[in-house]
């Protein structure tokens, strides 16, 4: 049985998680996958809140991994007069969810999730990231560091004309050395930034980013073997 299979119900405050589509794709071990979210009423959101690739790993100490697209903001359809709007965000489901999908994935694997979309935490991701924000303090990357990865970095290979999305790729150590390596150079990246005035650009977006640095600091500096 796949390891995503454990996700299905899994409660979200008032919000319960539900597993469509698990399919087996081409190459061994990887999975196709679309989850959902059902509302308090029992309604399932018109479109995935996250859906993916999922691999068990392979050859070579390859360690399971996850590929993703993420949708902070869903929809409920019930009566064709009434459709509810809903933002994970609002209270802190964002971070609910990506800490279920960070413990599918086992130390010395990896985390990707796309910021190419329309939504606010991908274009807030993306502007971030152009105005010097590190990933570990951007809305996605925080999000995937405060799920267990260690070392958040800004990922886009160009594939000869087929290019992939951009996304922000997490670490997960393979070990407690690993560990302690993963978080200084992530400490170093934002200790950096936050040595930085705010600027008059992108104020506000700065500010958030701020705030986020300073908490992933906190679970850095819990962390640290000084």
């Amino acid at each position: 049985m796949s390891t995503l299979n454990n996700l299905h119900g899994k409660k979200l405050n008032g919000h319960f998680l539900h597993l469509g589509e698990l399919k087996q794709l081409r190459l061994s071990g990887w999975k196709g996958f679309k989850l959902f979210l059902t509302n308090p009423q029992g309604l399932l959101s018109e479109n995935p809140v996250i859906k993916g690739i999922y691999s068990s790993g392979g050859k070579d100490g390859v360690r399971p991994w996850m590929d993703v697209d993420y949708r902070e903001e869903l929809e409920f359809s019930g009566f064709p007069e009434r459709r509810e709007k809903f933002s994970l965000s609002s209270s802190r489901l964002d971070q609910k969810l990506f800490g279920l999908l960070g413990g599918l994935i086992p130390p010395g694997g990896h985390f990707m999730v796309s910021y190419e979309g329309e939504q606010k935490v991908h274009t807030d991701t993306i502007q971030s990231l152009s105005a010097g924000v590190p990933p570990a303090a951007t809305p996605l990357g925080y999000l995937v560091f405060r799920s267990g990865f260690q070392y958040i970095k800004d990922w886009y290979l160009a594939e000869g004309g087929f290019e992939g999305p951009r996304k922000i790729w997490g670490e997960k150590a393979p070990d407690e050395l690993w560990a302690q390596n993963f978080y200084e150079r992530t400490a170093e990246q934002v200790s950096q930034f936050l040595k930085k005035p705010v600027s008059s650009a992108y104020r506000a977006l700065i500010k958030a980013a701020r705030k986020r640095a300073e908490e992933t600091m906190k679970i850095i500096n819990s962390h640290l073997k000084h």
